[in-house]
């Protein structure tokens, strides 16, 4: 199986120079604290263009966008602890909530569903909007009760998908991980989706 990777330059030649850090990770991510990928390379192009744009601002140079690929062994896959989600149900939902929660809360409300432990070393399922994060920063906040989170309002039938998402969270998961690869995003004149590449 292919992943991809968006990201800026210096993110994209240390990965493949030094190997995936998961140290290096954001905290309050959809599936925990790990390395995340995309089966769609249209879908890491986008984000590598924004996260370069973030880093340049953030850091005032002039990096390029970068995908790293990956190529897995499927065979390997059955080695491992794995979580996997079909759509955006209210599991799910719950799931990605409770991995951008933080641990004390998790604790003190006895909430197990989540992979902030990295019981799953890998998972498999949508990538989130915006709501679930406004919602949990509300929660961490304190201007929200966890107990009246409305999931039919995030979960509505007309929302498009952003895409599905491949997360890695141990050490162990890594191993299957046969080749990494970077690419510079070259200008493109191809359409995808009514936007340009």
């Amino acid at each position: 199986m292919k992943l991809y990777h968006g990201t800026n330059q210096s993110s994209a030649l240390n990965i493949c120079v030094n190997g995936i850090n998961l140290l290096c990770s954001a905290k309050y991510l959809d599936f925990g604290v790990g390395f995340y990928t995309t089966k769609d390379e249209y879908k890491a192009i986008k984000r590598a263009r924004k996260k370069t744009d973030d880093f340049n601002k953030r850091c005032k140079t002039n990096e390029v966008p970068y995908v790293v690929e990956l190529t897995i062994d499927d065979k390997k896959l059955k080695n491992y602890s794995i979580m996997e989600f079909d759509g955006h149900d209210i599991e799910w939902c719950k799931f990605v909530l409770n991995n951008r929660l933080k641990d004390n809360f998790l604790h003190k409300n006895k909430f197990l569903h989540h992979n902030k432990d990295n019981k799953y070393d890998i998972v498999f399922g949508e990538i989130a909007d915006g709501k679930i994060t406004d919602i949990a920063y509300r929660i961490r906040n304190n201007e929200l009760d966890i107990c009246d989170v409305d999931y039919s309002q995030i979960l509505t039938d007309n929302e498009e998908p952003y895409g599905n998402q491949v997360s890695f969270h141990t050490t162990k998961s890594l191993s299957c991980i046969t080749s990494l690869n970077c690419d510079i995003i070259r200008k493109s004149n191809k359409m995808k989706g009514g936007e340009w590449l």
